[in-house]
């Protein structure tokens, strides 16, 4: 009993072989359809429109958020945006990259 919980516990390079065999098999399997959801511009445009929005936005409320605990209106909502602009910009670029690098096989 004790030799059957050694061979569970201590898997041969062969089995873990196999194993990765059939994970790499079932990641090829899905992997056409993963890259499908990329290639339409309309969902492209709509990650980088959220993306963007979205430091917008988060900036936007935070330095409102400063605003209205510091009292120095309307400073930390025009900085906040700034921010928020420039994190928004840069959430498009990697957004881009990382989908670029994807389609190129990189």
């Amino acid at each position: 009993m004790s030799r059957d919980k050694e061979s569970q516990r201590d898997p041969s390079k062969a089995d873990l072989d196999d194993l990765q065999q059939r994970i790499d098999a079932r990641r090829e399997k899905y992997k056409p359809a993963a890259d499908n959801a990329h290639n339409s511009a309309w969902s492209l445009g709509m990650r980088y429109g959220s993306e963007f929005f979205g430091g917008v936005l988060v900036g936007g409320a935070l330095g409102f958020g400063l605003d209205y605990i510091a009292g120095i209106s309307p400073w930390g909502l025009i900085v906040g945006t700034m921010f928020g602009f420039a994190a928004g910009t840069l959430n498009v670029v990697r957004a881009a990259k990382e989908i670029s690098s994807g389609s190129n096989g990189g």
